[in-house]
């Protein structure tokens, strides 16, 4: 107890800190594990399982170390009281996200990996090539910082998204239309097209390239009035950038939830409307639109303004990323049938093409998705 006392006069802070780290580690110890943080609006790391192979790699320390950050007691409360502080402290970044101008906040891509982003480029050209005489186009989705370029922080390097786009659409087969939305986003760039606090785009912008896409085909959508005067509004939306960033004095995005007649399926369970009302009570608002991502979705309604002759039905299976979660519904406008896959959820593509013919398949990916997704190799199966 004596050398306690004594240590305790001579170093006070240091016994202090000792403590703190004991004190923390031993309620790390007895917590629970979490499987998913709704914050970051991601699944945790897990203690992963010890093995003699994972040993000998040399896999388990990282395997642990990732554990261990994804799982340390108070982890939300310490990646907020870090960003509350740095962007006091006038910080124009924090955990790969930029502070734009407008209470915008941007995913910062300044570098690709090169070798996934060959890859995926390999793996459409692959899909093109087995299907020659499938009606497919390609739209690639511009991400918010090569639209929004003038809300950036002043000199921070970005990829030039735009130039690999055109040469993703220069390497298409002479079959496949390709669709640019930089122009109609650009053009309506300082209305409400991207979300400020989350990397999808609104609603707004989602009705923009479905419209551009109908009259790439000769259609027309009807006007956003007529689904803005009826949608629903949801406020207090904190995005993924925001789950990230955690800046101090972000303000809300609000949400618009169109009224659009269709019953949907998700596999082989309808649900009770086009939205999950649930999510709208988490934090992951946008998970809503679609009842989030799923393997196989369908639309169905008697919204198409361009019915076929004879009454045959027409069909269009759309190949998506999120992006396309609140880009759908608005394809019911032209087509009587719209089918929907993600392929982070399903094991073979060719089983639903060749088992369902389609009028137009369209492949709707953001451009980092398109460059990153691990799953597009799906696209060949």
């Amino acid at each position: 107890m004596e050398k306690f006392l004594k240590l305790w006069r001579t170093y006070p802070w240091a016994v202090l800190f000792a403590a703190f780290i004991l004190i923390l580690t031993a309620l790390d110890m007895t917590n629970a594990d979490r499987e998913r943080s709704e914050m970051e609006n991601r699944s945790l790391k897990t203690r992963p399982e010890l093995s003699w192979k994972v040993l000998m790699d040399g896999e388990y320390d990282e395997k642990f170390d990732g554990y261990i950050n994804d799982q340390f007691i108070g982890r939300d409360g310490w990646i907020t009281l870090k960003s509350r502080t740095e962007s006091l402290l006038g910080k124009t970044e924090n955990n790969g996200i930029l502070y734009g101008k407008d209470d915008y906040l941007f995913v910062k891509l300044d570098a690709l990996d090169e070798k996934r982003c060959a890859d995926n480029r390999r793996y459409l050209q692959e899909f093109f090539e087995m299907y020659p005489k499938l009606p497919v186009t390609l739209a690639v989705v511009p991400n918010s910082y090569a639209v929004l370029s003038d809300k950036l922080p002043y000199g921070v390097p970005f990829i030039d998204q735009t130039a690999i786009t055109r040469e993703i659409y220069a390497q298409a087969p002479e079959h496949v239309l390709t669709l640019d939305l930089q122009p109609v986003l650009q053009e309506h760039k300082e209305e409400y097209i991207y979300y400020r606090t989350d990397h999808h785009w609104t609603v707004y912008g989602a009705y923009l390239a479905a419209d551009a896409y109908a009259r790439q085909r000769g259609m027309q959508l009807p006007p956003f009035s007529e689904f803005s005067s009826s949608a629903r509004t949801v406020e207090g939306f904190y995005g993924t950038s925001y789950s990230k960033a955690k800046k101090a004095g972000t303000v809300p995005d609000s949400m618009l939830l169109p009224d659009i007649p269709l019953s949907l399926t998700v596999g082989e369970e309808q649900k009770p409307g086009l939205y999950d009302e649930e999510k709208l009570s988490t934090r992951d608002k946008y998970a809503a639109y679609l009842w989030g991502n799923n393997g196989f979705t369908a639309l169905r309604g008697e919204n198409n303004r361009y019915p076929a002759a004879g009454g045959q039905k027409t069909r269009v299976l759309l190949i998506k990323d999120s992006f396309g979660n609140s880009f759908a519904p608005f394809l019911s406008y032209l087509y009587d049938e719209v089918d929907i896959i993600d392929l982070r959820y399903i094991n073979q593509l060719s089983d639903y093409l060749t088992k369902t013919g389609y009028d137009d398949v369209l492949l709707l990916y953001n451009f980092e998705s398109l460059v990153s997704d691990p799953y597009l190799s799906t696209l060949r199966y």
